[in-house]
């Protein structure tokens, strides 16, 4: 903006405000961007984070399945 600030005295009242609106307008258009990007890597990290707890918990079913096998006892007669 800093390129263009010259004009900012230099235009009349209406053409001002319609730069202004213009500006606004974009900034706008980006921050949607923004918002949409943020909500879909917060899906995608909800998502691996599930991924994860899942697999946690399978292998430590696997570890406790095998440590009790490994604990028992057989008679043999």
């Amino acid at each position: 903006m800093a390129a263009t600030s010259w004009m900012g005295p230099r235009l009349s009242g209406r053409a001002a405000r319609a730069v202004l609106s213009e500006h606004r307008r974009a900034n706008a258009r980006k921050r949607g961007w923004s918002r949409d990007i943020a909500r879909l890597i917060l899906v995608a990290s909800v998502l691996v984070l599930g991924v994860l707890a899942v697999e946690i918990g399978r292998k430590a079913v696997t570890i406790l399945g095998h440590s009790a096998a490994q604990h028992s006892v057989e008679i043999v007669g």
